[in-house]
């Protein structure tokens, strides 16, 4: 059983994080306005996180974590189709974004820090990975899978990213934008 101190402080510094990144770029916020925001010592922070932008990594990635979880989960044994899983974990992804908009939208004007973008790669690229290898056949894959998955992780980022920075906000024309980029064999069994 998790100590309730630590799943205080945990919940501490991911709010202040998410509110501090929500109207002042990562790389301008310091550990002291973490800190003062959470309420908690610099030695506490220090024994979590190495620095602002690895808190807000581990923040966003949890939430994204627990998409590629759910999609993992769904096509294991779910029965559904799989272009349904597909658009169903392009929907929680694009609603993710939007919860977080305000540290995207910042983190797009920041050239300085890319905590954003990487969270997103990294993901995005997890699970393409992931559906490559146990949902694709390995003939109907035109070449390495790895530089594939990052082939569409790294297309679908883009294309989020220009959507945030546009200020475009339609979920679904963002979502069937981004099911018509994938390649038709994705989902064929």
């Amino acid at each position: 059983m998790v100590d309730a101190r630590i799943l205080n402080t945990a919940a501490a510094l991911n709010a202040a994080v998410i509110s501090l990144a929500s109207v002042t770029p990562i790389s301008h916020i310091t550990v002291a306005d973490v800190t003062r925001a959470a309420a908690i010592n610099r030695a506490t922070f220090y024994s979590h996180y190495t620095s602002p932008s690895a808190l807000l990594a581990h923040v966003l990635s949890a939430d994204l974590e627990q998409i590629r979880t759910a999609d993992n989960a769904e096509r294991a044994g779910s029965g559904r189709a799989p272009e349904m899983i597909t658009r169903q974990s392009v929907i929680a992804s694009v609603r993710h974004v939007q919860r977080f908009s305000d540290i995207y939208r910042l983190a797009l004007t920041d050239a300085s820090d890319g905590t954003t973008h990487h969270v997103l790669a990294a993901q995005f690229y997890g699970s393409c990975l992931t559906h490559l290898r146990n949902s694709v056949s390995p003939e109907k894959i035109p070449g390495d899978i790895e530089l594939v998955a990052a082939y569409v992780a790294n297309g679908l980022v883009g294309t989020i990213e220009a959507a945030v920075d546009s200020d475009r906000r339609d979920e679904n024309e963002l979502v069937d934008l981004l099911m018509a980029m994938l390649p038709p064999w994705w989902d064929a069994s």
